[in-house]
């Protein structure tokens, strides 16, 4: 097999700045090993050493210390500043790559060990926890546990690395998202994009219109209460992760519809009657009712709640995708309100409501992320608005559609090559690792736009049973890309990389799939792990332990 095969203790995704070391020091027992920090006060790096204790680590297994090596005890976190820490704040988008910053030095002399983490914020030292106990190494014949004596600076090449889920096509339990984020964490991802709505269902519990989960839930216990959003919301802050809310409109709405039909578009199928389908042209309603102002009305009041009571984030994610325009061209009542605002063509429909919906949510203190459609169909948003490419496939390149957005000077986010749902045989996750938001043709002031990216999972085929391993290890390797410097590693060496943290993902109770023959020795000997304590006083059962059973019986990698 071609490339370098990883040592034990190799890093996923790697560092800026690694400087590594064949002289190691010894894992105290269990009595003797601590954290020691002087941010007592800071609530969420408390929890943040609770989650990396000895129970997550080595899960409680009987540790010797080394013959006639140093041992270390004592790991030290220091976040040297202590006024913008961000203890109390939730993790947000920060373009200075220092906000995740960490160093990491890991160091001996005769008889003692000696680690010690230091960040700028509660955030980097949770990236230097992470990067700690994946430099834990053990050579499988005994109870010894070992580290190398290591110096670490590192910070993330881009500041927004993102994983979308879809809860519409597919109910997914708080239990499930909980998972998720965790083993986010694990791949130093931080933004969870949350598509939680969408035509097929409306899970999410509006307290402003109620009716909206009431008529558009699948069923009545199929839904995300305020405290299911708020619980998570916090959860992911714990890891570091901003978790920002999608709310797809005009397109994607029929969720909205079935609690208010009269936000959507009357269709005219036989050029006559209002609410007709012309199939499979367009139904006998689609899309958002633009020449409505109670659509305005409507959606100033939902964004309101979302902004000023639900996210915690400065964004939210506005869709703007698939708008087909052949419903509103077949409406009679559209012309008519197209000749009395000049409009000579369907995209200047669509350029009235964005642009009506971008101006209230910035009213409102909430700043909108977008898919990139519109901007293929020349609407033209202002210049602050962060636009998201997700078209392009093997016989429609999306090297233009991203380049098309640079060329209008818009921050950008890009998904295109990492569609983690459409299913393929072999390595596929190659193709994701060798994905690169940088074009080669962009320019220093255009490549400064690229704000990262996102991997994304759409849920026509997803749901609890199967999401864990659809997603790892194959989104690690975006993760990798947008973290990691370019160039850091050849394909050959990451497989090698991918496949040892895969047998770490199992370890921790990530149902990861393989990415190549093999096995996991600890795996194999200890089994998967049965249980996650989570910091909020709940036991989460993993309930992939019978999902996946017919799997976990032959575990190998």
């Amino acid at each position: 097999m071609n490339g370098n095969p990883s040592p034990p203790g190799s890093l996923w995704p790697l560092p800026k700045f690694w400087t590594k070391s064949s002289s190691i020091v010894s894992i105290s027992a269990k009595e003797s090993f601590s954290y020691k920090t002087t941010v007592n006060d800071c609530e969420v790096l408390n929890r943040a050493l609770k989650r990396y204790s000895w129970e997550f680590l080595f899960r409680n297994l009987s540790v010797t210390p080394g013959n006639h090596l140093p041992i270390l005890s004592t790991v030290e976190v220091e976040i040297s500043n202590g006024s913008e820490n961000q203890c109390d704040a939730y993790p947000q988008l920060v373009k200075d790559l220092e906000y995740e910053a960490y160093n990491l030095t890991i160091s001996k002399d005769a008889t003692e060990g000696r680690a010690r983490i230091v960040a700028k914020t509660v955030w980097g030292a949770i990236r230097g926890l992470e990067t700690f106990s994946q430099l834990i190494w053990t050579n499988g014949e005994s109870n010894q546990h070992f580290v190398n004596e290591t110096v670490i600076t590192d910070y993330p090449r881009f500041p927004h690395r993102g994983l979308m889920i879809d809860s519409a096509r597919h109910f997914l339990p708080v239990s499930i998202i909980e998972q998720v984020l965790e083993a986010m964490s694990y791949n130093k991802m931080n933004v969870l994009h949350w598509h939680i709505v969408d035509d097929q269902s409306f899970p999410f519990v509006s307290a402003t219109f109620p009716e909206l989960s009431k008529k558009g839930a699948y069923l009545p216990e199929l839904i995300y209460e305020p405290s299911d959003v708020k619980h998570l919301i916090d959860f992911a802050r714990d890891r570091g992760i901003r978790v920002v809310l999608e709310f797809d409109t005009p397109g994607h709405t029929q969720g909205f519809g079935k609690a208010f039909p009269n936000l959507i578009t009357p269709c005219f199928g036989d050029g006559v009657s209002p609410g007709t389908a012309n199939y499979p042209i367009h139904a006998a309603y689609e899309i958002f009712n633009p020449m409505d102002e109670n659509t305005y009305t409507f959606m100033t009041e939902f964004l309101t709640e979302i902004v000023k009571n639900v996210s915690k984030d400065q964004y939210v994610h506005l869709g703007m995708d698939e708008v087909y325009y052949a419903c509103w061209q077949s409406s009679p009542v559209i012309a008519e309100f197209m000749r009395n605002n000049s409009f000579t063509e369907m995209k200047e429909v669509q350029q009235y409501y964005t642009e009506r919906v971008l101006e209230n949510i910035k009213n409102i203190g909430g700043h909108p992320i977008i898919w990139h459609d519109p901007i293929e169909f020349g609407v033209v948003p202002d210049k602050d608005v962060i636009v998201q490419v997700w078209k392009g496939n093997d016989t429609d390149p999306w090297e233009p559609y991203m380049e098309r957005v640079l060329k209008g000077g818009y921050q950008v986010l890009l998904s295109s090559c990492w569609y983690l749902n459409y299913i393929n045989y072999g390595e596929s996750w190659k193709k994701y690792y060798e994905c690169d938001p940088i074009l080669p043709n962009i320019t220093i002031e255009e490549a400064n736009l690229v704000l990262g990216g996102e991997a994304a999972l759409w849920a026509e085929y997803v749901d609890a049973t199967n999401i864990l391993p659809r997603l790892f290890p194959f989104v690690g390797a975006v993760a990798e890309r947008l973290w990691s410097p370019a160039n850091s590693s050849t394909t050959a060496d990451a497989k090698h990389r991918l496949d040892e943290h895969r047998c770490r993902l199992l370890w921790r109770g990530v149902p990861a799939q393989p990415i190549y023959n093999g096995y996991c020795h600890m795996t194999e000997k200890y089994g998967i792990l049965p249980r996650v304590e989570y910091s909020y006083g709940n036991t989460i059962s993993v309930t992939f332990l019978l999902l996946f059973m017919a799997s976990a019986v032959a575990i190998i990698h």
